[in-house]
């Protein structure tokens, strides 16, 4: 999934020394470009279908939407759930990254409603400075469900403070979305 390697790949390369950076060698020549292209987007409702092709040729995608906060009369963005197949695993997997200020031990709860008694639980995988990443796993019947949603859903953590901080997640277009990502 795109998202859960731009993660990886982010949290590598927080880690990564700027010296590191300042000895690679440049390129003499660029890198011949092919005509497929390196990464596409699909837009449907509130969830976007991003895919991208590796260095290996094959194509990984997933389906996101992204959250926003205001801060000073500014839209800035806050965090990221993001739902797709890891290495070609036949269950959906899901990724919510976000700005530390989770509070520890707690997990991420994905629900239908505030009353939802079979919410997805998310678990906190790691931190860093710039985010905090957890994952989960859509079952089946709970994938069937969220598709077939009419209202909107629920992202519940703990911030900081202990306090329950609850996300709404907008189901306009996840099913087209979902479909879409299964023909991909």
């Amino acid at each position: 999934m795109t998202l859960i390697r731009t993660a990886a790949a982010a949290f590598a390369a927080i880690s990564l020394s700027t010296a590191a950076f300042a000895a690679a060698p440049a390129a003499d020549t660029p890198a011949p470009v092919g005509a497929e292209p390196q990464n596409t987007s699909a837009t449907y409702g509130d969830w976007i279908l991003r895919c991208s092709r590796g260095a290996d040729g094959k194509r990984a995608c997933e389906v996101e939407q992204p959250f926003q906060v205001q801060v000073q009369g500014q839209q800035a963005p806050f965090g990221q759930l993001a739902m797709g197949h890891q290495n070609g695993a036949p269950q959906m997997h899901i990724t919510f990254i976000m700005s530390p200020n989770v509070s520890f031990p707690s997990d991420v709860k994905l629900m239908v409603d505030e009353k939802d008694t079979q919410p997805i639980t998310l678990s906190w995988s790691n931190c860093v400075p710039a985010a905090c990443r957890s994952d989960g796993e859509f079952k089946d019947d709970q994938l069937k469900r969220w598709k077939a949603l009419t209202a909107n859903g629920r992202l519940v953590f703990k911030t900081a403070a202990g306090q329950p901080f609850p996300i709404t997640v907008s189901v306009r277009g996840l099913a087209q979305a979902i479909d879409a990502l299964g023909k991909d």
